[in-house]
């Protein structure tokens, strides 16, 4: 799941960085250590190092990097790279970032509430989406039929339209040449390089991204990797589409990644949700969409 690791490494402090507190434990190879910090650019807890302007990683700033990361996954906060942590870093997860910018960071020590909005939302509640690919047949479970994907997809919008009012109508084939290209948020399944900035890594590693709401033209554009072997209702063998895709709308609706637990949120899959159907957002979500939208007037948990 890592990308692209810088070359000048940063070999002064990758030892003290390594040693765990507790037992004793292996020390992980110099790789690890330069994925993790690539890990830690990535998600925005860690500028990236800048050798023409000799802007380079500091071990406290790596350390506080470290300790940002492991508070917001409700880790011990050493500030090493221990091994609940490189764990941490290798669990599939959402693609963008935890930490959209450093401001973000200071605003997360000081409210009090868990939940991150991305200061964006649409101008309007009456939402339109479309599909325009599908998962692979040959890599998917129990979905890859468009009326399955479809059916499903439709359940995760539900989600959110039930604490909030926002509503989601599937556009049509005539109706995306009187609306443009897909409608407000554009559904598909696409591999490796796609185009957006964020390509996927295979199984495994990033499962998919959204882009917030706006004026540009990948607002709401949400992406999941087509090299996962979807499903739902509980196969633990593949990725449950249903929870990937309600964590996915919320990123398309406005909301970034929550530190809270439990949260749909929350940057790390979390598993299938068994009864797609009657499935209920956590009090945290609810807050956050109810933050950007409003409340719908009856709700029945």
């Amino acid at each position: 799941m890592f990308g692209t690791v810088y070359g000048l490494r940063w070999m002064t402090v990758t030892v003290s960085l390594f040693i765990s507190t507790g037992h004793p434990s292996p020390t992980p190879m110099p790789d690890q250590y330069a994925r993790g910090l690539d890990w830690l650019s990535r998600y925005g807890y860690l500028p990236p190092p800048d050798p023409r302007t000799s802007k380079l990683q500091t071990k406290d700033g790596v350390e506080q990097a470290i300790r940002e990361m492991q508070r917001f996954g409700g880790l011990e906060e050493t500030g090493r790279l221990d091994k609940d942590t490189l764990n941490l870093m290798q669990t599939p997860r959402c693609s963008l970032p935890d930490i959209v910018g450093s401001e973000d960071m200071l605003k997360r020590k000081r409210r009090r509430k868990r939940y991150a909005l991305s200061g964006l939302r649409w101008d309007r509640t009456d939402l339109t989406w479309s599909v325009h690919s599908y998962p692979n047949p040959s890599r998917s479970t129990s979905v890859f039929r468009p009326d399955t994907v479809e059916a499903i997809l439709t359940l995760a919008f539900k989600a959110w339209s039930d604490v909030a009012p926002l509503s989601f109508r599937q556009l049509s084939g005539s109706d995306r040449e009187d609306m443009g290209p897909g409608g407000d948020i554009r559904v598909s399944f696409t591999r490796s390089l796609h185009d957006d900035g964020y390509p996927f890594d295979g199984r495994g590693g990033t499962l998919a991204h959204a882009f917030f709401p706006g004026r540009d033209d990948v607002a709401g554009d949400t992406h999941f990797d087509d090299d996962e072997y979807w499903s739902y209702g509980g196969d633990s063998s593949s990725t449950d589409l249903f929870t990937v895709a309600v964590h996915e709308f919320g990123h398309a609706l406005g909301l970034s990644h929550s530190s809270s637990d439990p949260s749909i949120m929350r940057p790390y899959y979390q598993g299938a949700v068994k009864d797609i159907s009657s499935y209920n957002l956590p009090l945290d979500d609810r807050m956050a969409i109810q933050e950007l939208y409003g409340r719908v007037s009856v709700f029945l948990k």
